[in-house]
């Protein structure tokens, strides 16, 4: 530390060292006068790992293999992920395509699906030629989801499917049917029957798969045995908002489950 008692002082360009000036210096009893010097100011610093490094103070330490390969596994699923996202809406959109064919919906009318009702639209577009893509390992690894019905989906005794108008220009716009069936029960469809419900609150267990925020201008309906009372068995429930004209659709979608689904035929609404 240089103890500083001129009122000029030089530095050395080249050492940085203090240079003597030609000036004579104050006399002491002025320096006496005068407040004590206060000591250096000093400022601590707490740098990072990464600062530290950067700095050159300590040497970068090697990534471990599971980093790296972490890193180039991120790296590659990056384009992979958008390729992916441009099959499964492709795929998506030619199997609510084929649903609509195959049932006689019209093009307004938009699909929705959970469960065992994904792997019946799965199945309806394989009948088609409708090829399903293949999920990049790299994605699956990642734990991305196949398109589709997955196969918790295909093994799902119950499923749902939902017809809308989405389309704000068709004047019918926000109305839907909603189904929710059950693919182990004992039903043959020659058998199948659609019943109204006076109460919209009925409908069974098979019920409580649908949305309760149907209004009350919804209509309920089931498809069972041919009975209408409690010992009547249920292959599925119908909620209807705007679309009572559709539940016949309804019918025939409940009626065919067995036949795209034939994993529970012995057992399931295909049964003779």
């Amino acid at each position: 530390m240089t103890k500083i008692i001129g009122s000029q002082i030089l530095l050395d360009a080249t050492t940085g060292m203090v240079k003597p000036t030609e000036l004579p210096a104050r006399a002491s009893s002025t320096v006496a006068s005068q407040a004590p010097p206060r000591p250096p100011l000093m400022d601590i610093v707490d740098l990072s790992d990464a600062a530290r490094r950067t700095m050159g103070r300590e040497q970068p330490t090697a990534l471990s293999a599971e980093r790296d390969q972490e890193i180039r596994r991120v790296g590659s699923a990056i384009p992979a992920m958008s390729d992916w996202a441009s099959e499964t809406s492709d795929y998506m959109g030619k199997a609510a395509d084929a649903f609509r064919a195959a049932f006689g919906l019209s093009d307004s009318i938009s699909i929705t699906s959970v469960g065992a009702g994904t792997a019946m639209m799965d199945a309806v577009a394989t009948s088609r030629g409708i090829a399903k893509p293949k999920l990049p390992s790299v994605l699956a690894e990642a734990g991305e989801s196949e398109a589709g019905a997955t196969a918790e989906d295909r093994k799902a005794d119950t499923g749902f499917i939902g017809l809308s108008i989405t389309d704000r220009q068709d004047p019918r716009f926000g109305q839907k049917l909603d189904v929710a069936f059950n693919r182990s029960t004992r039903i043959a469809p020659e058998s199948m029957t659609l019943v109204r419900f006076d109460d919209p609150r009925n409908g069974g267990a098979l019920a409580k798969l649908l949305s309760p925020n149907g209004g009350d201008d919804a209509s309920m309906f089931a498809v069972t045995d041919g009975g209408a009372g409690q010992n009547a068995r249920v292959a599925a429930a119908i909620r209807s908002v705007g679309m009572d004209d559709f539940a016949t659709s309804a019918l025939a979608i409940v009626k065919a489950v067995g036949r795209y689904l034939p994993g529970l035929a012995e057992s399931g609404t295909g049964s003779q």
